[in-house]
């Protein structure tokens, strides 16, 4: 009785290393596209810190105020400026990579209390805000600073506000953006 020898089954050498450089291609593509996608949702921070400050600015701009000899304040935006948040140090530089939340300085500060605005969870944008003048010459800048990879390269985030004619808040919808993914 004759047996068929039977072939022994697997794969080549050559079939192998053809599947570990398509794998190899495939990472060097994906890797640095996942890099960006993961830089790109974390400035979704900055618009949200930018957004929260615009409606308290709104919101403080169109409330009227009592100054101490009972007589009614003109209208303006909060304060000159508001004091930084982590001793002003960037939240990539921070332990951890981000910044601690629930500052101190937002429970603190006159112009962030004015705006209502506070930070109770860690964060990787630290923000700003800078207002002048009253009635219709009231203008005021929020904004959002961050060097996420402690480069000393910071990704800043703008927005602008103004009075218009009519007397109401008008400004860039859009923030005005530098070094988005620094």
């Amino acid at each position: 009785m004759i047996r068929a020898r039977k072939k022994n089954g697997g794969f080549t050498l050559v079939e192998l290393m053809i599947v570990v450089a398509i794998i190899g291609i495939l990472a060097a593509v994906a890797i640095p596209a996942f890099t960006r996608y993961v830089k790109k949702s974390r400035t979704a921070e900055a618009v949200q810190h930018l957004n929260k400050q615009w409606a308290g600015s709104v919101a403080y701009y169109e409330a009227d105020h009592v100054l101490s000899d009972s007589s009614v304040a003109p209208k303006q935006f909060p304060g000159e400026s508001g004091a930084w948040a982590n001793g002003g140090k960037d939240c990539g530089c921070a332990t951890g990579g981000r910044c601690a939340g629930g500052d101190a300085i937002w429970g603190t500060d006159a112009v962030w209390l004015a705006l209502n605005f506070s930070i109770p969870d860690a964060h990787n944008y630290l923000p700003g805000y800078s207002g002048s003048g009253t009635g219709s010459s009231s203008v005021f800048t929020a904004y959002a600073r961050g060097d996420l990879n402690c480069d000393n390269t910071l990704s800043t985030f703008a927005r602008l506000g103004s009075i218009d004619g009519n007397g109401d808040v008008k400004g860039s919808h859009q923030p005005v953006i530098e070094n988005e993914l620094e």
